[in-house]
């Protein structure tokens, strides 16, 4: 595996597994942990651009992203955590819904995702 698709996955991955998370926390806690969750996800893909070099004037505007499929994706794997918090079935559905999302997420990410590579580097 060359470096470059390495980073690349490494960026998806780590994502990806955020993302599950947060969704596992917010159909099994109730405020203020799950919004503290949503948002220390949102600084955590702040970051994560920043890190990997994903913001910037190269890039002009287009962020490491996908097409409005992983979007429309991560409203069904949210909703479906809103739709079970505070039922019963939310202490092992959680973590269900957490993998099965982290697992979507991460392979549409690996087959759509759009990375820009910085030309003067060839990993981080």
């Amino acid at each position: 595996m060359t470096a470059s698709k390495s980073t690349t996955r490494n960026y998806w991955l780590a994502l990806s597994s955020l993302f599950g998370v947060t969704v596992s926390v917010v159909a099994m806690t109730d405020p203020p942990w799950s919004v503290a969750m949503v948002a220390a996800f949102v600084l955590f893909v702040v970051l994560q651009s920043i890190h990997y070099r994903q913001v910037g004037r190269n890039i002009q505007g287009k962020l490491a992203t996908a097409n409005p499929g992983v979007g429309i994706l991560g409203a069904v794997f949210g909703g479906a955590a809103v739709l079970i918090h505070g039922n019963p079935v939310a202490l092992w559905a959680g973590p269900a819904l957490g993998l099965v999302t982290f697992l979507g997420m991460f392979l549409f990410l690996q087959r759509f995702g759009r990375f820009h590579h910085s030309p003067n580097t060839n990993s981080i």
